[in-house]
């Protein structure tokens, strides 16, 4: 029995096993939106291969008056699913049968700065846990650079930071007066359109952006996760362990598998680092 049949076997199992309807969800909603902002997120997964090894999908940015929320659309919308538990299930057994990426998209993590005020929340899936910590919104400085170009039409100045053991560069525009950007970055006067760290791991390039017709801001619980509350720090540590499990030795004890003739599998991501690189870590 191939791992493919497996893997259809257990989707099966489980999708047998749940109830039709839940209505289980919790949403605090912050403020309306004013602003929303996609952006292409590209992540290197072995910097021996940065060319070829990477991981890359959309992500968003909801921005309000006071606060903003930085998510994945694929996950948000798959979780929104939880209220039928059998058509979420149907559309991963779909996608599994397919060898189609998962129906939450690449990025699990959302981000909400200044919730609570003056700090920065971060929830996200991985280890089959569901994590949140919250942190001082320490804002990137930046230095503004003598470098200009235009983006979606916009004129855009460069600036760069140093900021959680990366150097980073962001493009932004005057034009759009909000102190905001992708991820954590922020603090420039005006809206952050594209940004990449010196090494191009992490990259950031905005798609587009519209006024109407947005969603609040605020947290989208859809199934009721009990997140584990953690720290910045042991979180960042427990997600650089994670990707740097052995996922083939996994899966075997996962299914009861035995190793047989086949060595143990080499990690095919061997040098893949998180966006913040300041914490205490290592192989």
């Amino acid at each position: 029995m191939n791992k493919a049949t497996i893997k259809t076997i257990t989707i099966s199992m489980i999708i047998h096993c749940l109830p039709i309807m839940s209505s289980a969800q919790q949403i605090d909603i912050f403020e309306p939106a004013i602003l929303e902002c996609e952006y292409y997120k590209r992540m290197v997964t072995d910097t021996l291969d940065r060319e070829n090894d990477f991981k890359a999908d959309y992500v968003r940015l909801r921005i309000g008056k006071q606060s903003s929320m930085f998510y994945s659309p694929k996950d948000l919308s798959y979780d929104s699913l939880s209220y039928d538990k059998l058509a979420k299930a149907r559309l991963f057994l779909e996608c599994s049968k397919k060898n189609l990426p998962s129906p939450g998209g690449l990025f699990r993590e959302r981000l909400y700065k200044n919730y609570p005020s003056g700090k920065i929340t971060v929830f996200n899936h991985f280890a089959l846990m569901h994590w949140t910590y919250t942190e001082d919104w320490e804002k990137p400085q930046w230095e503004l650079l003598d470098s200009a170009k235009t983006i979606l039409d916009y004129p855009c100045q460069l600036a760069v930071s140093q900021y959680r053991g990366r150097t980073w560069y962001a493009w932004f525009t005057f034009e759009i007066p909000i102190s905001d950007g992708p991820w954590k970055l922020c603090g420039l006067p005006g809206l952050i359109l594209e940004a990449q760290d010196a090494h191009k791991d992490y990259t950031f390039t905005i798609t587009g952006l519209w006024q109407k017709d947005i969603e609040p801001v605020g947290i989208y619980n859809y199934a009721e996760y009990d997140w584990a509350k953690t720290t910045r720090s042991l979180f960042l540590q427990t997600l650089y362990k994670e990707i740097h499990t052995d996922q083939a030795a996994r899966a075997r004890q996962m299914y009861g598998l035995k190793e047989g003739r086949a060595k143990k599998t080499e990690l095919r991501h061997r040098n893949y680092e998180l966006e913040e690189t300041d914490y205490p870590h290592g192989k």
